[in-house]
């Protein structure tokens, strides 16, 4: 994620109507150049990216789209064109994929091709709607109202405290805790103060340096994330059978810290009773998309910053899809030389925004060991996707050895509007490929599970590939998803050799899927499918884009920013949903934990991350934590005033 482009000094700017025509079907953009300088432009195209892409029978009126790739477009303006000095000239176009729902499915970014070979750029307005239906609401999040004046989020198995009262500035060890112990205080003081750098830090590490102490117990019972918390006579008892459960325990009482300190006025410190506390799931996760928009490492830290203290333990960094190849593999270096790159110019062209600019990013492989040795000190396990067979236009721009040469171009086309953007499963090449780098991110990640993808492959894929063509003959197989089942499986193998299980998007069990055993499915394309997967033997992670997906709208309205695929998806909704309300008692188990996905195509700056991911991404974490009856709507919204922000 970086800053918007800057297009300040830009002299010609794009507005963008949608008339809905009374038919989705049609739909029509209405586009006007505006030219803000003084001199006359002439004989040029101009080249927008939006997610609303044109139709192949697309009628453009006022010029010709000479090029539409992905979200991008080139419209050739007619030759008699001029785009006069203080003036404007007007295009429209009629025949869209998808009807734009929100204000951000217009164009994010333009430049014009002059004459010459010169990019200029444009700037750009947000979609206007007209003539169409608009709700007009907006996203709501009531104040809240807290039951227990403890800053606590997600809240703990059991709260049973019997007495509060004001709160210690800080905590320190009690006398002769131990030198582990002692580092644990370290290092959740140091997330506290990353988190909240204007208050104190939760913790003074001097041992019996302040009337209030922390009295560490390991004891057994409380399994590995576990822990309680009892308080008496101004000191804390901690009590815990693992690291995790330790840094847990003390992660709370420094958010009770915080909040305090925060709100003093709200917010209470136990003075006696207990918390008994445990998590709900054992995985409680995130996905992070950094393909589409780029993140530094300094960002992706401090997201995972944000995740430990809401005690979330999975971070999925989905490091590749067709807009770019996000990670280092040394020995394909063209990934990241060519894959990781976008500008007007190049293999990869502009998407998304960012137009008139080279944009581009990767994280080398020292980077990458940095931010996995970081989340493993916060108990959070970093799941390398890699996303194949699909969603690879970025790979194949890098090495175009890997397509079939005979296969016809724009034999087939994502849904998001790709060429031929799929490995193919016919050609040896493609596990040469995949074996070395799968090689190198198993030695990157220690995690158990490497994601592979697998998802919105088109049933068209591979169908006008000769060598793919061939295969099936040989092998027996019928149609697209029958030979990504054949490709899975062989992706499975490379895996298993290296000592990894297999983790991929529900896709991923379709044509008869894979061995489900050491398998781990993510259910999102919609709820209905986590019992559908269970009951073909996997275990699944619940992350269905109607509830979890943190780049879906939280209202109706036009002007509400966000994606629209899954519909609506508000605060509410997000923090009620059950994702084992549909799962039969003997299938409960299959059903692993919960996800939240943030897909980035919408999320370009910092605001807008924190619009539309925040509180919603502290709702997955209570799923994930907390037990059915002690979620309570009202407390959860006052909690999130106090929980950081990116």
């Amino acid at each position: 994620m970086s800053p918007a482009e800057t297009v300040s000094s830009a002299c010609v700017h794009l507005d963008t109507y949608f008339n809905p025509s009374g038919d989705e079907r049609i739909g029509r953009f209405q586009l006007i150049l505006r030219n803000l300088g003084e001199e006359a432009l002439e004989g040029f195209s101009l080249c927008y990216t939006c997610v609303a892409y044109a139709r192949a029978d697309v009628n453009v009126k006022g010029g010709e789209l000479v090029e539409r790739f992905g979200g991008f477009h080139e419209i050739q303006l007619a030759a008699s064109s001029v785009l006069p000095a203080l003036g404007s000239v007007e295009l429209e176009l009629e025949g869209l994929k998808e009807p734009p729902r929100h204000f951000q499915d217009g164009p994010k970014s333009a430049f014009l091709k002059l004459a010459n070979g010169e990019i200029q750029p444009v700037s750009v307005g947000d979609l206007n709607l007209v003539g169409g239906e608009d709700s007009q609401e907006r996203r709501v999040l009531p104040t809240g109202e807290l039951t227990v004046p403890n800053a606590i989020l997600p809240w703990p198995k059991t709260v049973a405290i019997t007495e509060q009262g004001d709160s210690p500035i800080t905590l320190s060890p009690a006398a002769n805790t131990s030198a582990e112990d002692i580092a644990s205080m370290a290092k959740v003081s140091k997330l506290a103060h990353r988190l909240f750098p204007q208050e104190r830090m939760p913790f003074v590490l001097l041992p019996a340096s302040t009337p209030s102490q922390v009295v560490f117990v390991k004891e057994a019972g409380h399994g590995r994330e576990g822990y309680r918390l009892d308080f008496a006579d101004g000191k804390v008892s901690l009590s815990f059978s693992d690291q995790a459960g330790r840094d847990y325990g003390l992660t709370v009482l420094a958010q009770m810290l915080m909040g305090c300190a925060r709100e003093p006025r709200t917010y209470k410190f136990p003075v006696s009773g207990y918390i008994q506390d445990a998590p709900r799931y054992e995985w409680r996760g995130s996905h992070l998309d950094v393909s589409r928009h780029f993140w530094t490492k300094s960002q992706v830290l401090r997201f995972i910053d944000i995740l430990a203290w809401s005690r979330m333990n999975v971070l999925q960094w989905h490091l590749t899809d067709d807009e770019a190849w996000r990670l280092e593999i040394k020995a394909y270096p063209e990934l990241t030389e060519i894959g990781s790159v976008r500008r007007p110019e190049g293999p990869l062209i502009p998407q998304l925004g960012y137009g008139a600019v080279e944009y581009c990013g990767h994280y080398t492989q020292e980077e990458v060991r940095e931010v996995v040795a970081h989340a493993a000190s916060l108990n959070i396990d970093v799941v390398p996707e890699i996303d194949v067979p699909g969603h690879a236009t970025a790979v194949l721009k890098a090495l175009p050895h890997l397509k079939d040469p005979d296969e016809p171009e724009n034999s087939y086309q994502s849904v998001q509007g790709y060429p031929n953007n799929a490995l193919n499963p016919a050609m040896e090449e493609t596990y040469a490929f995949l074996e070395k780098v799968f090689e190198e991110v198993a030695e990157l990640f220690p995690s158990r599970f490497v994601h592979v993808g697998g998802d919105e492959v088109n049933v068209q894929s591979w169908q006008q590939s000769p060598l793919a063509k061939e295969m099936m003959s040989q092998q027996g197989l019928n149609g697209t998803m029958r030979l990504q089942a054949y490709f899975m499986r062989r992706v499975k193998d490379i895996l298993a050799k290296l000592d990894k299980d297999l983790a991929g998007w529900d896709e991923v069990a379709h044509g008869g899927g894979v061995n489900n055993e050491g398998t781990l499915l993510f259910a999102w394309q919609k709820p209905e499918v986590i019992a559908q997967l269970a009951e073909a033997g996997y275990d699944v992670i619940a992350t269905p884009g109607q509830a979890y997906y943190m780049d879906m709208v939280q209202a109706s309205g036009w002007n509400e920013p966000g994606a629209s695929w899954a519909g609506v998806s508000t605060p509410e909704a997000c923090y009620k949903y059950e994702a084992d309300s549909a799962l039969p008692e003997a299938l409960k188990d299959k059903l692993k934990g919960v996800q939240a996905g943030i897909w980035c195509e919408h999320i370009s700056t910092q605001s807008m991350f924190n619009y539309v991911v925040f509180p919603r991404l502290y709702a997955v974490a209570e799923a994930g934590w907390s037990l059915p009856e002690n979620k309570k709507w009202e407390r959860f919204c006052a909690s999130t005033s106090v929980m950081p922000q990116l």
